[in-house]
């Protein structure tokens, strides 16, 4: 592991409209949230290995999938009539920010840049 990872806790997720679930170590957890039309998005992150995983998913089939590795802050809120989930990634080389808005509709917006 690169540093500390900065993840949401259990109070943090209470009460928001998703479903959470412990992996088979207490440092995984995976969120998944559903959108109005029917699409959702699964988001797991592992602490120790500061890895994440994102996939939306549509009608049973794959839209988007993402794994990134120097996972380093995931924020889940809960913002209107939206959820918002955010994954910041960041190594020497690179830096980036995924946002994820899942709504009637889910939106994706990943940006990795050179840091």
């Amino acid at each position: 592991m690169t540093g500390s990872v900065e993840v949401p806790g259990g109070d943090d997720l209470s009460g928001l409209p998703v479903d959470v679930s412990q992996g088979e170590e207490p440092w995984v957890r995976t969120i998944t949230a559903r959108a109005g039309d029917g699409d959702e998005l699964t988001l797991t992150w592992d602490e120790v290995a500061a890895s994440v995983h994102v996939r939306w998913s549509s009608s049973g089939r794959t839209r988007l999938e993402v794994y990134r590795e120097c996972l380093t802050k995931v924020s889940v809120r809960d913002v209107g009539s939206c959820v918002e989930l955010r994954v910041w990634c960041r190594d020497v080389e690179l830096g980036g920010q995924l946002v994820a808005e899942i709504g009637e509709r889910v939106v994706v917006t990943d940006t990795l840049l050179r840091g």
